[in-house]
């Protein structure tokens, strides 16, 4: 039976964060960073701010950018193993399309939510606009996140779009943008939480830079699921034996 396991990108499947990695490549590294601080701003404004300093980048830097950021330790191995184990996977991040999906294709992933930075031109050498066109989704969810992708809503579309139920679902992530899909997911797991509420929204924490660790979790998982479903069947059959 199908599962679905969705991971966050930066900090996540990857060891840094491609907007510190783009904007330290083109002097921008202090205005981003000025911008993230600023906790008067709702999150999806601040997406929106950080996009126009991109303005004239091309998706060449983009992904450049994103391939210098090293994939976490054993990354490769533990999609691989949870996609032999029937789990739909893809990443829901609050970065960009043209990194996360870069980075979905060398995984072999299924599906991607991201902010999709608006580009003009084709291939490698279009030049971003400086807009963005965010998903969002917490107004549809009523989440209280307010980011410019809402991961609860992307991980409840994805598993309605693979016929998954939410107790099938796994969710992996890092920071305060991670929690409303932790929370969500059947099983939520905090990757080296950067924050104490992350580790505190999750069922799991993992603290050792080590992806399989997710995978030994789902398995745990299914195997104690699967313990619940005999002990019941057991019990049926005990209660109408003759």
């Amino acid at each position: 039976m199908t599962r679905l396991a969705a991971f966050d990108m930066d900090g996540t499947l990857l060891s840094g964060r491609l907007v510190f990695a783009l904007s330290e490549g083109l002097g921008l590294g202090g205005k981003v960073r000025a911008l993230q601080e600023r906790n008067n701003l709702p999150n999806f404004v601040k997406t929106e701010m950080i996009a126009a300093l991109f303005a004239g980048v091309k998706r060449s830097d983009i992904e450049s950018a994103v391939e210098s950021i090293p994939l976490a330790a054993n990354c490769e191995k533990a999609v691989r193993a949870l996609q032999e184990r029937g789990f739909k996977t893809g990443i829901i991040s609050d970065s960009y399309t043209a990194a996360a999906g870069a980075v979905a294709r060398r995984l072999g992933m299924d599906f991607v939510s991201a902010n999709d930075l608006e580009f003009a031109g084709d291939g490698s050498n279009a030049v971003a606009t400086g807009r963005v066109r965010m998903p969002l989704g917490w107004e549809q969810a009523g989440c209280d996140c307010q980011l410019s992708v809402c991961k609860r809503f992307h991980l409840e579309k994805h598993a309605r779009e693979y016929c998954v139920s939410l107790a099938r679902t796994l969710a992996v992530g890092d920071t305060r943008s991670d929690i409303c899909m932790i929370r969500r997911a059947g099983l939520g797991i905090a990757f080296m939480p950067k924050d104490d509420d992350v580790a505190r929204a999750a069922a799991h924490v993992i603290r050792t830079p080590d992806m399989m660790q997710v995978v030994r979790l789902a398995d745990d998982a299914a195997a104690a699921a699967a313990g619940i479903a005999a002990a019941g069947t057991t019990t049926t059959a005990a209660g109408t034996a003759p």
